[in-house]
């Protein structure tokens, strides 16, 4: 009897039905742990002897990989020949859902994707306060600091006489005349203490002539309220400026209040300590320098028969200095293009000025910030190239821009948006018709707005999704990105200039896409459905500011799909789309030392550990400095070439810092090689690229700063090749 009657006999005996030996049937056993009564993996465990433990990975009987579909996306189902039943292997790394301080997701074979165990991140000390960061990846532990001061708790360790009163701690000047210890330097009111300037409106600085004046929230009270001050905790101050104004005709008062961080806003008022009399008041902004500045504008200020006084109040959230630039201008009224209903004309070649800082936020935005918008609008008599073009004239904060169709007003009218330093807005052949442009920013500024027309071009061949070039595995392309516009919104990035390539997977394929961006420039690359509809498409998604970006999807079937490249500045980037037939991962269970180094086959493969329970055998020259001898727990593997290869190394998705290293062999571990170490402190984790000669090198799997944990590593084996496709 051949071996498929014996099995379909075996079947048929368990009452199991014989569909599930014919070929590409699906099978109906269960998805783990074999039909009912089998026995699992290792024998039925006859009368009197022990039950061998069911392999949790195990299904029903089959004779291809067609009948072994378990309904879980996270493991790899496949026909195993030498056991004749289906292999369910998990793949965790399909689990993972980009959040660090839940956990690590983990795959079972029986319930598909379950949620990890959350961050645990006490030390067990009172003295600290620990957290687990999200942004970072880390648990981070801070010294007990109750009143958010910057000075920890004296009892422990830190200089904080009264951790309950944030105007009280080492940091702080002793003032003068209070009778209190405000430096917790045991001492009252001592020699070299300080006397607050410009505290209150009867001590206010005086300012008459435009410029730019030093003043300092130290020591000083809170003492006027306003309607954008800051939150008042305890460490929140102000002090006051009178603007001075002789008699004469009205003047627009400009007031910039400026600090290297701490957050500051400022109002100005008709009348000191009466709040009813505000006349403008400026929130806290984010500084293109990095520091914080609020600025407001009072508009047709001063009586021509009388000298008038104003008084400015600077509050802050903490004692710092603040610089305050004042300016005098000519007397103009609040904008009115406000809304797209009100919208200014903008014609070609003309530049207008927009000024950014009392507008209110009528329209919504895929580039939202935190300010109104000026709208503006002009129209088309023919189908034309359009360029917009914005850059800050003060530099204090970045212009954001944001073509919209003739409706305006809703969020599906925006056809595209840019926020950065100097946006610039293209789109291709716009159809005749009247079109509208919202101007906002990240901080008050001025803002020069210029719109260009030019006759329709042709779009390149990598424009759309349409009809997008082809994008050959593994080979690295170069992407211009000149006379591209923003077609494509998967929801993967902010808005930004895009290619779309079409990539052709013949079998179900492991994709890892990888981008390189030009300097200074962000971005993302995605793996999408060839419609590239929305979200719904994308299959897969990388985005942020950290050259190489990357993004993988295991198991990807055969068909057509789309790989959108974008980058928010329309600089230059590079493409590479490695492809390989799929394959279950690899999991590494040992490796701790040269004896156990696990082999990678030369073709590459995907590869998951934990090095929680490892040793710590290797050294690695690119970890922190200080750490103890041979650094973190690590594992080895080994990959041997017989031919010059480009070797792609990838462990996104693993749980803690990563460091990974290659050595040259042939002796083990071999010799750490130049620019081959590298540590992955941020979500995407380490990443190597690297052409090799034949022979011998061992992969560290390590940890940064003693990190360790549960690990994945993809890699990537393909022909050496040295140029990049134009």
């Amino acid at each position: 009897m051949t071996p498929l009657a014996l099995l379909c006999a075996a079947a048929a005996t368990a009452a199991l039905g014989a569909a599930a030996c014919g070929s590409s049937a699906p099978s109906p056993f269960p998805s783990a742990g074999g039909a009912g009564g089998a026995g699992g993996e290792g024998g039925a465990g006859g009368a009197g002897g022990e039950q061998a433990p069911a392999d949790p990975t195990l299904g029903g009987p089959c004779v291809d990989d067609d009948q072994c579909e378990d309904g879980f996306p996270c493991t790899f189902d496949a026909c195993d020949t030498n056991a004749g039943r289906c292999r369910f292997t998990p793949d965790d790394s399909a689990c993972q859902n980009d959040v660090y301080c839940d956990g690590v997701e983990r795959c079972n074979p029986r319930l598909g994707c379950v949620p990890g165990e959350p961050i645990a991140c006490g030390d067990g000390s009172t003295c600290t306060i620990d957290a687990c960061d999200e942004p970072t990846r880390t648990c981070s532990s801070a010294p007990r600091d109750a009143d958010l001061d910057g000075d920890p708790d004296a009892h422990c360790g830190g200089g904080d006489c009264d951790d309950a009163d944030p105007t009280a701690s080492s940091l702080q000047p002793e003032i003068c005349g209070n009778d209190r210890d405000d430096d917790c330097d045991g001492r009252t009111d001592e020699s070299g203490c300080v006397s607050p300037e410009h505290d209150t409106c009867a001590d206010a600085l005086e300012i008459s002539a435009p410029g730019s004046y030093a003043m300092n929230t130290a020591g000083a009270g809170f003492h006027y309220a306003s309607s954008c001050g800051l939150p008042r905790p305890m460490s929140t101050r102000d002090v006051v400026a009178a603007v001075l104004l002789p008699p004469g005709p009205p003047v627009d008062v400009q007031v910039t209040a400026r600090t290297e961080g701490t957050d500051v806003a400022v109002t100005l008022a008709g009348q000191c300590g009466d709040a009813a009399t505000e006349l403008a008041c400026g929130r806290p902004h984010p500084s293109a320098d990095g520091g914080k500045l609020a600025k407001l504008r009072g508009r047709g200020l001063g009586d021509p028969e009388r000298a008038t006084a104003l008084p400015v109040y600077v509050t802050t959230a903490e004692g710092a200095p603040v610089v305050v630039d004042v300016a005098f201008l000519p007397p103009s009224p609040a904008p009115e293009n406000e809304t797209c209903g009100t919208a200014a004309p903008l014609e070609p070649g003309a530049p207008v000025l927009a000024t950014i800082l009392d507008a209110a936020r009528d329209l919504g935005t895929a580039c939202e910030t935190d300010l109104g918008e000026l709208v503006y609008t002009f129209e088309l008599a023919e189908p034309s190239d359009v360029d917009l073009y914005a850059i800050s004239i003060d530099g204090d904060g970045e212009p954001s821009l944001s073509l919209r169709s003739e409706g305006c007003a809703l969020p599906e009218d925006e056809l595209t948006c840019q926020t950065a330093a100097a946006p610039h807005l293209f789109r291709r052949a716009l159809p005749a018709g009247v079109y509208a442009v919202a101007v906002s920013a990240t901080a008050p500024t001025s803002v020069l707005l210029t719109l260009e027309l030019a006759p329709p071009t042709d779009p390149p061949p990598d424009e759309a999704c349409a009809e997008a070039a082809p994008l050959a595995p593994n080979r690295t392309v170069a992407v211009s990105l000149l006379g591209h516009q923003d077609d494509v919104d998967l929801g993967c990035g902010p808005p930004s200039v895009d290619a779309v390539y079409a990539l052709d997977l013949e079998v179900a394929s492991d994709v890892l896409l990888v981008e390189r961006l030009s300097a200074g420039d962000s971005g993302s690359i995605a793996l999408s459905a060839p419609a590239c509809g929305g979200a719904g498409d994308r299959l897969a998604c990388g985005e942020g500011d950290v050259s190489p970006l990357r993004s993988a999807r295991r198991g990807v079937p055969p068909g057509s799909y789309r790989v959108v490249a974008e980058a928010q500045l329309g600089q230059p980037v590079s493409v590479t789309a490695f492809v390989r037939p799929a394959a279950p991962p690899t999991l590494v269970p040992f490796a701790d030392a040269c004896e156990g180094a696990l082999e990678i086959p030369e073709t590459g493969g995907f590869f998951q550990g934990n090095t929680t329970n490892a040793a710590a055998d290797f050294d690695a020259g690119c970890d922190r400095a200080g750490t103890q001898d041979r650094g973190a727990r690590d594992q080895l593997l080994k990959l041997t070439l017989t031919a010059r290869r480009r070797v792609v190394l990838d462990m996104a998705g693993s749980a803690y810092e990563t460091l990974l290293s290659v050595r040259r062999g042939p002796g083990c571990p071999g010799a750490e090689m130049p620019l081959s170490c590298t540590i992955g402190t941020d979500p995407q984790r380490s990443f190597l690229d690297l052409v090799l000669d034949p022979g011998v090198y061992y992969v560290q799997i390590d940890g940064h700063a003693m990190a360790h944990g549960l690990w994945f590593l993809d890699v990537r084996v393909v022909d050496a090749v040295d140029e990049v496709e134009p």
